[in-house]
């Protein structure tokens, strides 16, 4: 994820996999909201990241991606857990509704959920992963 943070700070999203976790799931990815993220991966050759990431999906009954802040990476792997058959949530700020990709939107194996606040997320996700 070395795209930007300008929608939803590195703080904000550092409190999802919690969210997620709270409800009995194990977050497979939780790398992406530690503490010098970005230093961390930049040691890492753009295939290691890759493969290191595509392994995840292949180990994945579901797949929850925040999707406020665009990243071309998190796209692609919507696209590749889609195409494993593995079910998508996507979730993102309200008020960035209209920018959200119509794209990503409209994918057949995706649910796209907006929501305002953590009570909101928690139950979107609640509700998603118990109707699977």
């Amino acid at each position: 994820m070395r795209g930007g943070f300008g929608r939803l700070a590195q703080e904000e999203l550092r409190k999802i996999p919690d969210i997620i976790e709270e409800q009995g799931m194990t977050v497979i990815s939780r790398h992406q909201t530690r503490e010098k993220f970005v230093e961390n991966e930049s040691r890492l050759t753009d295939s290691a990241i890759h493969d290191r990431d595509y392994g995840w999906l292949n180990e994945a009954d579901l797949v929850i991606a925040e999707i406020t802040n665009p990243s071309l990476g998190v796209g692609a792997e919507i696209a590749d857990a889609v195409n494993l058959g593995i079910p998508v949530l996507c979730v993102y700020k309200k008020e960035y509704e209209k920018q959200i990709s119509a794209y990503i939107r409209g994918k057949a194996g995706v649910v796209c959920k907006a929501y305002s606040g953590h009570e909101e997320l928690k139950d979107i996700i609640r509700v998603y992963s118990t109707h699977l």
